[in-house]
């Protein structure tokens, strides 16, 4: 369930629907797709907003420039790295400034191993145990290394320095409208502060979410994406501040429930669904049978990943790369993407760097393969196979699911199916169930 608001993801407050407005642009021969969203985001007396730097074109092919469309956790991340590499770099925000809006994330410690010293600017909890429910049944996991809760509003503005001390440049109120070749790279169109300038890079990278023009632009298809809903609650007294709860709920959603405490008085409750509307009404009935009462509204559009997404493309003499959303590089288990994303983003510097080539980019592919798996496995569970999943999970078994986190995803399954063998039939079970409702 790690992070549970993804890295370029266009948050959406429930109260009402995004207004867009959608016009098709023909540019240097490609067509896309530019949208105005207007979105309402909450004010926070703890954002943190980065230094504008004034945008300038670009230069020629010399200077191997690399724009990276988006300001999410992925693209800042990429542009830091790719800037220490000693490439040149500018990052193209859309809004004024970074104002991100508050989202609880929980991710596993390989966050902290990915981001160094930059992490702890925006750790608010630790997670130490995990109490997993099903139709009376439960089970408890402790955790060796602790779960991180995360504060999206301080992540985003801590990469964004991370980056500028990197040497990458961020221009902001610059909106991203087309892409097509030239003689020597890519031209990009692009509304700085209303005005329509064209600029030059030799590589482009799409970190603008699920709905990246840059990918739309460039040929990639849309990718799939689901509703998330989630509400800031008091945390229930029973509850201890280090230890998240999850519910399988099937009739609910093929997902599941979760309670993240991010202090000893608050926590995030939320659901991934499938169907936005049918989600937020089964939520608020989940609300009212554990009695809590939301104190604020919170809600995205979460990329599935159904196959790996190729995340290099050529235009003309230019290349052009997607990662996080953009990408659908989530953890589709458990929908997290933070750490997913920042390895995506790490593929997408070394190609950058050395001419293509990526060993991180096949590794990711290798461990979101895998997350695939196990999604197609409890994606048709009943409330009776949650139920014996739960049984099943004995001290050997939630030993291994204590000691290795889900980022590991194919050495944790190994060892858990050598520690129960059962699991195997029941995995195979679903999977059959699944193929059986496809046909």
């Amino acid at each position: 369930m790690d992070s549970l608001y993804l890295p370029g993801t266009s948050p959406t407050h429930l109260s009402g629907p995004t207004r867009a407005e959608r016009e098709e642009v023909s540019f240097f021969g490609v067509v896309t797709l530019t949208s105005k969203a207007h979105e309402g985001h909450a004010s926070l007396e703890s954002t943190e907003t980065v230094e504008k730097t004034e945008a300038q074109p670009l230069s020629g092919r010399g200077d191997r420039e690399v724009i990276v469309v988006g300001g999410s956790a992925a693209g800042l991340f990429t542009a830091a790295s790719v800037a220490r590499g000693g490439r040149r770099v500018r990052v193209l925000e859309s809004k004024p400034q970074f104002e991100p809006a508050a989202r609880t994330l929980i991710v596993t410690d390989q966050f902290r191993t990915q981001m160094g010293a930059v992490a702890r600017e925006s750790i608010i909890n630790e997670i130490r145990r995990f109490e997993l429910f099903t139709d009376g049944r439960s089970a408890q996991v402790a955790l060796a290394r602790p779960d991180l809760i995360i504060e999206r509003s301080r992540l985003i503005p801590a990469l964004a320095r991370d980056a500028q001390q990197a040497g990458a440049t961020l221009s902001f109120d610059t909106r991203f409208l087309g892409i097509g070749p030239n003689a020597r790279g890519l031209r990009l169109e692009v509304d700085s502060g209303g005005k329509r300038e064209e600029w030059h890079a030799d590589s482009v990278v799409g970190a603008d979410g699920a709905a990246s023009r840059v990918a739309r632009a460039s040929g990639w298809p849309p990718v799939e994406t689901v509703p998330l809903v989630q509400a800031i609650v008091r945390l229930p007294k029973d509850c201890p501040p280090d230890t998240t709860r999850v519910w399988f709920v099937p009739d609910d959603t093929p997902y599941f429930y979760w309670l993240i405490p991010e202090s000893p008085e608050r926590a995030a409750l939320g659901v991934i669904g499938e169907h936005g509307s049918d989600t937020k009404r089964r939520f608020e009935r989940f609300l009212e049978k554990k009695q809590l009462e939301p104190l604020e509204w919170q809600g995205a559009r979460i990329p599935v990943y159904r196959s790996w997404v190729p995340v290099r493309r050529r235009i003309g003499n230019g290349e052009v790369y997607l990662v996080g959303d953009a990408a659908a590089q989530v953890k589709v288990s458990t929908i997290g993407g933070i750490v997913t994303g920042f390895r995506g983003a790490l593929g997408v510097s070394q190609a950058l760097l050395q001419n293509g080539k990526s060993r991180e980019l096949a590794a990711l592919r290798r461990e979101l393969g895998t997350h695939w798996l196990i999604r197609r496995v409890l994606h048709h569970f009943a409330q009776k196979d949650y139920s014996q999943l739960v049984d099943l999970l004995d001290a050997s078994t939630r030993q291994s699911l204590g000691e290795i986190n889900r980022d590991e995803s194919t050495r944790l399954l190994w060892n858990v199916v050598r520690r129960q063998p059962r699991l195997v039939l029941l995995g195979l079970r679903g999977l059959l169930m699944g193929k059986a409702e496809r046909s």
